[in-house]
């Protein structure tokens, strides 16, 4: 069936979901306690929300923001420490994001299967949580060897650094956008780096976003049936740049801020800002003192593109009451949010992290190279590219030198 004159446009929706063990881990110890003393008197629980929580109420936002419209399209990015992958559409699977021209939708019509994204999101969190466990425990071994082989050698290298903490967030959504950007280059917009390719670029890229195209028009079915309107659908599989859809994405986070991350983080947020990709934030507080109780650049994200951000705490984040919250704040088409009653970003910190310390900066040294900030002017070299550190007095005894100097 058509949509009803007057609905919602289409949107396209990629949800990044922070997986990561040594985060969720650390939650479930402390919801094992609060519960455990709560219940002895006689209250119920008030979170810290466990993986689980988070997986059901993310995956009912999902199927109601796809019931909204039939055409809206869902993709599920997962980040578990440092790996980032696609969970739904499955890679391999039926409804594949590049395989979906040669396995068509089913003839329901619907693009979104509730069984098939149930399953898909839990095995692809499952794997992702193995891996994840299984690489931190070897890097706990490897560190501890590289240590003390490092302490015996007089070659004076420096011990292999551990992998930073929380998850790979700004490699999440730099996936996110690239998703974003496919649907978009299919629609006759966005950025194709085979566009300026001499002979045969452009049916290069129309065969690359087949699978894409085929999902965008999932609702046509074949030559004899489906709904009309062929001519508009037509002219949007040949790139007439009709119908695009509305993107968005949402970040799910519960791990800190890595201050590695800030330059792509930010990037990211830039690029969203021109492609009008609204960046939503949900950021999941563990209620731990010592943890921070929101994510700094994730409110930077949703600041700039325009997004809502919250970090529902206590008892929002259980008992059902996560999902009442995402449906309610983050559902809403990017259209009418503006006549909406929906939280606003009232004090935004812009404050850049340091690189090498974790902290908040105002003032602090750039390295004009990659751009890293530090709180203390590094020794010699950068910690973040390597590139040399000369001072402005010595700087112009090499003037070929790669140097990183500090403003």
């Amino acid at each position: 069936m058509p949509r009803p004159s007057g609905s919602a446009d289409r949107s396209l929706l990629t949800l990044v979901l922070d997986v990561s063990p040594s985060s969720w881990g650390e939650r479930d110890l402390k919801r094992t306690a609060n519960d455990k003393s709560r219940a002895a008197a006689g209250k119920r629980s008030v979170g810290p929300a466990r993986l689980d929580d988070v997986l059901g109420a993310t995956l009912g936002f999902c199927l109601t923001f796809a019931a909204l419209a039939r055409e809206n399209s869902v993709v599920v990015v997962g980040a578990a420490d440092g790996e980032v992958a696609v969970l739904y559409p499955r890679k391999g699977g039926r409804g594949d994001l590049a395989g979906v021209v040669h396995d068509p939708p089913d003839a329901a019509g619907g693009k979104v299967d509730a069984g098939l994204m149930n399953e898909a999101v839990r095995l692809g969190v499952a794997e992702l949580v193995a891996r994840a466990a299984a690489r931190a425990d070897a890097a706990v071994v490897t560190a501890e060897a590289e240590e003390g082989a490092q302490t015996s050698n007089a070659n004076g290298k420096k011990p292999i650094a551990p992998p930073s903490p929380g998850a790979a967030v700004a490699s999440a959504l730099t996936v996110a956008l690239c998703i974003v950007n496919r649907f978009m280059v299919a629609a006759g917009r966005g950025v194709s780096a085979l566009a300026d390719q001499p002979g045969g670029g452009d049916a290069q890229a129309r065969a690359e976003e087949g699978g894409v195209l085929a999902m965008l028009n999932s609702t046509e079915r074949g030559s004899g049936g489906g709904r009309k309107g062929g001519s508009r659908d037509r002219g949007r599989a040949a790139g007439g740049g009709g119908d695009v859809p509305s993107p968005r994405i949402l970040v799910v986070q519960a791990s800190e801020d890595r201050p590695g991350d800030y330059n792509a983080f930010m990037n990211g947020t830039f690029a969203a800002a021109k492609a009008g990709v609204v960046i939503d934030g949900c950021f999941i507080p563990s209620g731990i003192p010592q943890q921070s109780a929101k994510s700094p650049y994730l409110e930077q994200a949703c600041d700039r593109t325009g997004g809502i951000f919250l970090a529902p705490s206590g008892a929002a984040q259980v008992g059902g009451a996560l999902t009442e919250v995402l449906i309610s704040v983050f559902l809403s088409p990017v259209s009418v949010r503006a006549v909406l009653n929906l939280p606003t970003l009232t004090d935004v910190d812009f404050r850049p992290r340091c690189f090498e310390t974790g902290e908040l900066v105002d003032v602090a040294h750039v390295c004009n190279q990659c751009l890293s900030i530090f709180k203390k002017l590094p020794n010699e070299t950068c910690a973040t590219c390597g590139a040399r550190i000369v001072s402005s007095r010595d700087a112009k005894g090499s003037p070929g030198a790669k140097r990183a100097k500090t403003r």
